[in-house]
């Protein structure tokens, strides 16, 4: 079990290092703050990815993070929700959506869907779906 977190924190890792990559090379005429944010959380996804590799191919033979005995989760798990939660954080925060912008939008795909006659929804029989 602590194989496939080792491996699911890994992967989370790179993907989201490559992802704030992608963002500072995409958004690299914003704002310093946002591009720095991105910067920032990449090293840190390239950190844990480096740690999590070190310490899987044994190289690092103990984490000096010590969790009290009984809990239902360990430090793989743990490392891999910090890792989600770091790297998705920047984007999330400079992307995000309003609730009024929510709404609109949800408006707008109900205008359309009226526009059309049956709403863009087809039901099938079931004699269509042996066919």
């Amino acid at each position: 079990m602590r194989a496939i977190f080792v491996w699911l924190t890994l992967i989370i890792t790179a993907f989201l290092f490559l992802l704030n990559l992608g963002l500072v090379i995409v958004f690299r005429r914003r704002k310093k703050t946002e591009v720095l944010s991105y910067i920032g959380a990449g090293l840190i996804e390239l950190a844990v990815f480096c740690v999590v590799l070190l310490f899987h191919l044994g190289v690092l033979t103990s984490i000096p993070f010590h969790l009290p005995p009984g809990l239902s989760f360990n430090r793989a798990e743990i490392a891999a929700a910090l890792a989600l939660g770091i790297g998705l954080f920047p984007a999330a925060y400079w992307h995000r959506v309003s609730m009024a912008q929510l709404r609109a939008r949800m408006e707008q795909d109900a205008k359309l869907m009226k526009m059309r006659s049956d709403g863009g929804v087809r039901i099938k029989t079931p004699e269509e779906w042996m066919t």
